[in-house]
């Protein structure tokens, strides 16, 4: 019995400064883990002020823990050291609650950082903005002297009138106004003042008022409860005689064209990202109104079949080789027109003094004829 006694006594005796030298060592890595989390300079004033300097400095890891539980509770009135049972409870006790201030330091670093990103990112998307407005600027601060002078000039030329055109003094402004053509002008209304207005050709001479006439049977049409056309609806004019187009669609001011970057040179910022625009003509300016085309006899045969396919479809289509649909600097209203055209919804009233032998068959058979 005496020996199996010295035996325990003796395996106490060295297992108890493993245990002692155990706990030294988690308290040194508790004041390590807490000096990182404060700083250095902080952790010195922070003992300063909880007057934890001689428990930090002991020899004794328990007088040490004293001190830590001082510096993380910052509460001086932690002054019990802990018997050897109550030492397990302190240490987890601080462990807890440094692992939480650890885990809240890294979600505070992780936010700071992205607000410091989500900051800059803002400066710079801020100084973006500023330097297309001042680019906007200094294109449309465009007028010299010169330019300035010239502008006076056409402003005191525009003053200046001898006399008064007959054909303006003369020009009717109403229908009942319209003399000698009365059967033509009666004809025309009942094609438009209708549910479903018709396209129209209108044969004569120059000088007769077709133009006139189609202009103010447009006006008596809006004012109709049944009409189609919108109290805006618009009435585009142009002469057939002068409406140019390139084959190739880098042109066409009465369909519509894209003006690629490279050749034509989109708006400035599109063309500095090589960005495609498409230019809507006239007819997507006619849309819900009236284009009335003049001298429709003298239009270019291939313009004249793309316009029969806009009036079918109602609608004008834009292609590119330049557009990428999944080019992110492109703009929605650019992806629209790509992706669905624009509307081109109108009547068309082709005036000409050609005879109807002379006129295009496939016009011809989709418009009604008044002479």
């Amino acid at each position: 019995m005496k020996e199996l006694l010295d035996k325990l006594l003796q395996r106490h005796k060295y297992l108890e400064p493993t245990a002692e030298e155990e706990l030294r060592r988690q308290v040194n890595v508790l004041y390590g883990a807490f000096t990182g989390l404060i700083g250095s300079e902080k952790m010195v004033l922070r003992a300063s002020k909880y007057s934890a300097l001689s428990y930090i400095h002991s020899e004794d890891p328990r007088q040490r823990l004293v001190g830590l539980q001082r510096l993380i509770y910052e509460d001086v009135s932690y002054d019990k050291v802990p018997d050897d049972d109550e030492v397990i409870n302190v240490l987890n006790e601080l462990e807890m609650v440094l692992a939480e201030m650890l885990a809240r330091q890294a979600v505070e670093e992780r936010l700071e950082k992205k607000i410091s990103q989500r900051m800059d990112e803002k400066q710079q998307e801020y100084v973006r903005e500023i330097k297309m407005e001042l680019i906007k600027e200094e294109l449309h601060d465009v007028e010299t002297p010169q330019t300035k002078r010239k502008l006076k000039e056409l402003d005191d030329l525009e003053k200046v009138h001898l006399t008064e055109s007959v054909m303006e003094r003369v020009r009717p402004k109403r229908l009942s106004a319209i003399v000698g053509q009365e059967r033509a002008v009666e004809a025309m209304q009942s094609k438009l003042s209708s549910v479903y207005p018709q396209h129209l050709l209108l044969y004569g001479p120059p000088g007769v008022g077709k133009t006139t006439a189609a202009r103010i049977i447009l006006d008596e049409a809006k004012k109709l409860p049944f009409t189609p056309f919108g109290p805006d609806a618009p009435f585009i004019e142009t002469d057939g005689t002068t409406l140019r187009w390139d084959s190739r669609d880098m042109t066409n001011p009465l369909i519509g064209s894209v003006h690629d970057p490279i050749y034509q040179g989109a708006r400035r910022d599109l063309a500095d990202t090589g960005i495609p625009e498409p230019k809507p003509g006239l007819v997507t300016e006619a849309h819900g109104g009236i284009l009335f085309i003049d001298e429709i006899g003298e239009m270019d045969p291939m313009l004249l079949n793309k316009l029969l396919k806009v009036m079918e479809d109602k609608r004008v289509r834009f292609e590119s080789a330049y557009y990428d649909e999944d080019d992110p600097n492109v703009p929605q209203y650019i992806k629209r027109l790509f992706a669905e055209g624009a509307p081109a919804d109108f009547i068309l009233i082709g005036a000409t003094t050609r005879d109807p032998s002379e006129i295009n068959p496939a016009i011809r058979s989709r418009c009604a004829e008044i002479f």
